[in-house]
């Protein structure tokens, strides 16, 4: 009786290792690097309008399940191409599943590639949901605010004088990004 008492403790025992190695495991594959690229576009709601395309390749370390920080770049064509590098915070609602709701908050700085303007502050907080294809690679939705300040040289000529001036712009757009994570 000691015997089988003893090697049913044994098996429970090992069962219960087992067990907490695969969740130690599942949450270590959690945690490190992923990549994403997207592509987007906006509606404007301020004036001077511009239809904004953008371009944005990012990559995040998962802290946790639910929380991932990373660093971005890309492209953002205004009336002028700007680069913008920021910070990206995302954090995951709810449990992992075929679509996983997330929001997401990039700030940093935009530079103008033109020798007429300066960037300004880039910032787009947005709400998206990742459909899981297979465990690494998600497409992913987001739909959210952004704002991009810059300014730019603008001249006027009339029949006498001729002024050069500073604009300060601001643009505001409601945007819609599609993209990849890998």
């Amino acid at each position: 009786m000691k015997r089988a008492l003893t090697t049913l403790l044994l098996c429970l025992a090992a069962l219960g290792a087992r067990a907490q190695n695969d969740e130690t495991s599942t949450r270590a594959d959690e945690r490190g690097f992923s990549f994403a690229t997207t592509v987007g576009a906006g509606f404007c709601i301020d004036k001077p309008s511009s239809v904004p395309f953008s371009w944005q390749v990012l990559a995040y370390y998962h802290s946790s399940r639910r929380w991932a920080f990373g660093a971005g770049t890309g492209l953002s064509c205004y009336e002028k191409v700007l680069l913008p590098l920021y910070g990206d915070v995302k954090y995951q609602i709810g449990r992992r599943r075929k679509f996983t709701p997330h929001v997401e908050l990039a700030a940093g700085y935009a530079f103008v590639l033109s020798g007429t303007a300066d960037g300004g502050l880039f910032l787009n907080p947005s709400v998206g949901v990742q459909y899981r294809l297979r465990s690494r690679l998600k497409l992913q939705l987001a739909v959210g605010f952004e704002l991009q300040k810059l300014e730019r040289l603008k001249t006027q000529t009339d029949g006498f004088f001729h002024k050069t001036f500073e604009e300060k712009l601001a643009h505001n757009t409601i945007s819609v990004r599609f993209g990849v994570c890998f």
